[in-house]
């Protein structure tokens, strides 16, 4: 026995402390294998699922967040978009929009970490002030599934409006699950909202791809995995706080020698998935008795290594302060 969660947009409803967040979190770490036994073996994710939040101050290079973010002041322009300190708004809509980039599949969300204005705006705001750049989550979620083929999981305990978008909608109650979407949908068909627009719309095609320099991996100095989601990169740190699916310090410093064999080893601009695929291939070469070794500074072998997946190494590279790319 068990509970399957389809594909589509689902979202996960109830009262505080009832496990809303503990359901995600226990989704989120379930791209990787455990050992059987010890319980978190019987939550399996789809092994492209990132969870995406919020991220005041992260360094954002070169990306199109066009999709959730246009018509700037001053006429910036977001279908190039860079910031060495992101708002909430724009540091999730680039999370978002560097997760497609490298093959997700499934969104994880929580409300408790996101930016209030970008998920939704309801009809009073809107009403007020007409000059919004943002196009809320609400509004794209649902493309992002029938345009991208993207799926969420939604943890959202205070905006309805969520109701609308919803394939299912799963109430926690102590702890236990329960498949609420017919009430969901009834209480839509009683209370309609105004927060939707009025016709359905496709998720908009962004600019083409980013090619990374990568010149810009050769860190200028020392490199250190000082504490489980953090690197000392040369002159630079990459802050990993919020990539929350890295569970161990090994994981970290993986990707850390990662960057540096890829700086020294790679030439001219590549893409980034393109890139990791690259990695991928040279990872499962046959001559290499440990594939994690071959990032290793070291002769011997190095024991001391977890591998990530691609996305997280993507997430370092993205938030890395001297990052170059160039478009095309």
């Amino acid at each position: 026995r068990g509970m399957g969660v389809r594909k589509g947009v689902t979202l996960v409803v109830g009262g505080g402390f009832h496990g809303k967040s503990t359901l995600l979190e226990a989704l989120q770490v379930g791209v990787y294998d455990h050992v059987p036994g010890d319980g978190r073996e019987f939550v399996v994710t789809e092994e492209t699922a990132v969870k995406v939040r919020a991220e005041d101050g992260r360094p954002v290079t070169g990306l199109d967040i066009s999709p959730f973010i246009s018509n700037l002041p001053q006429g910036r322009d977001t279908t190039n978009f860079s910031s060495g300190d992101a708002s909430g708004s724009t540091s999730q809509a680039a999370n978002i929009v560097e997760a497609l980039e490298v093959g997700c599949s499934t969104l994880l969300v929580d409300e408790d970490t996101c930016a209030t204005n970008f998920m939704m705006r309801d009809s009073r705001m809107a009403k007020l002030v007409h000059s919004e750049p943002i196009t809320p989550f609400l509004h794209r979620v649902r493309a992002l599934y029938q345009d991208k083929g993207v799926s969420t999981v939604l943890v959202a305990g205070s905006c309805g409006d969520f109701f609308d978008v919803a394939d299912t909608v799963i109430k926690m109650q102590e702890y236990y699950c329960q498949d609420v979407t017919e009430q969901a949908k009834q209480i839509c068909k009683e209370m309609p909202s105004a927060s939707l627009p009025h016709t359905a719309s496709s998720f908009p095609a962004t600019a083409a791809g980013r090619k990374v320099e990568m010149s810009c991996l050769q860190p200028r100095g020392k490199v250190k995995a000082d504490r489980d989601r953090g690197i000392l990169y040369g002159e630079t740190e990459i802050d990993l706080t919020c990539v929350e699916q890295l569970v161990d310090a090994s994981q970290t410093r993986f990707i850390m020698d990662c960057l540096v064999y890829l700086g020294n080893k790679q030439q001219g601009s590549v893409t980034l998935p393109s890139l990791l695929d690259q990695l991928e291939v040279s990872l499962s070469s046959p001559s290499l008795s440990c594939p994690l070794d071959l990032v290793s500074p070291w002769a011997g072998p190095n024991g001391a290594y977890t591998m990530p997946r691609k996305q997280e190494i993507a997430a370092a590279i993205n938030r890395l302060r001297v990052l170059t790319v160039r478009r095309g």
